[in-house]
């Protein structure tokens, strides 16, 4: 049992993000694989067993070597890409856009109950008893005085219990609490279905490039653009070129690294 202290500082600097990325979902939806349970997650596991049986053929699918608190600080590293490719993804939008109203609701309780029903509604292991959160899941229990740092809650689809991320393990001494949510059966069937957006993307932009701008939805270099999508170099430079110039990509020199990311209209046609 994880007991945190909240002063009232600590309280007037909670906040509600939606996600830590893709990479930490992908980190946390690895150990969701084998489960074998009858839940939200059920239709996700068949879909991706089958993906990655296929995809082994021809690119091995190992465990991500990376621990989590690299996954949060680095981009995904390449063994992990092809688990990433399959399992996370190709349903990263919906996810995201299902986080996103978690966040959501996180204010509109904070509007209607303040702070005390935030903490007390989020998730069933997590309990608000001022001035104590109590925290029940598998990390070595002890008690943490947070001393006006504050924290920021963050929903989850993958993680199988709250998780505390804090100084002790390296994340810039800035206590984060992930805490998972789970979808009802409309919404947990729509997260796993293809969408005519996807279609109406590829149909704008081509297949190609519709697919380079979905790849970088993480950060990543002409090189890993190119591996991902199995194109050659030349060719993910020029589909990158024509992005950047239409206003959906921006790049940036890191070392001797060519390094994309999506602007905000990137990101708004992704939606």
């Amino acid at each position: 049992m994880l007991e945190l202290c909240l002063n009232v500082e600590d309280l007037a600097r909670v906040r509600v993000i939606s996600t830590l990325g893709m990479a930490f979902e992908t980190h946390m939806a690895w150990g969701r694989l084998g489960e074998q349970r009858r839940d939200a997650l059920a239709e996700w596991r068949r879909a991706v067993r089958h993906r990655l049986r296929r995809a082994s053929a021809t690119h091995p699918v190992t465990e991500p070597s990376a621990s989590l608190v690299e996954t949060l600080t680095s981009p995904l590293p390449r063994e992990t890409d092809t688990f990433a490719a399959v399992a996370v993804e190709p349903f990263w939008e919906r996810v995201r856009r299902l986080l996103k109203a978690e966040r959501d609701a996180a204010g509109r309780a904070m509007l209607a109950g303040g702070m005390e029903q935030v903490l007390n509604s989020r998730h069933d292991a997590i309990r608000w008893e001022a001035p104590v959160l109590r925290v029940d899941n598998a990390q070595p229990s002890r008690r943490t005085c947070l001393g006006g740092r504050g924290m920021t809650l963050v929903p989850s689809l993958f993680a199988p219990q709250p998780l505390l991320i804090d100084d002790r393990v390296g994340w810039q001494g800035l206590p984060i609490l992930v805490y998972g949510v789970t979808p009802d059966a409309d919404a947990a069937a729509s997260l796993w279905q293809g969408g005519e957006g996807e279609q109406a993307l590829h149909a704008l932009l081509g297949r190609t490039r519709a697919d380079v701008l979905a790849a970088l939805r993480e950060t990543r270099s002409t090189g890993q653009v190119a591996d991902r999508l199995r194109i050659s170099n030349p060719s993910a430079s020029k589909h990158l070129t024509i992005l950047r110039r239409a206003g959906f990509v921006t790049t940036e020199r890191r070392q001797n690294l060519a390094v994309h990311s999506l602007t905000p209209l990137g990101e708004a046609i992704l939606d």
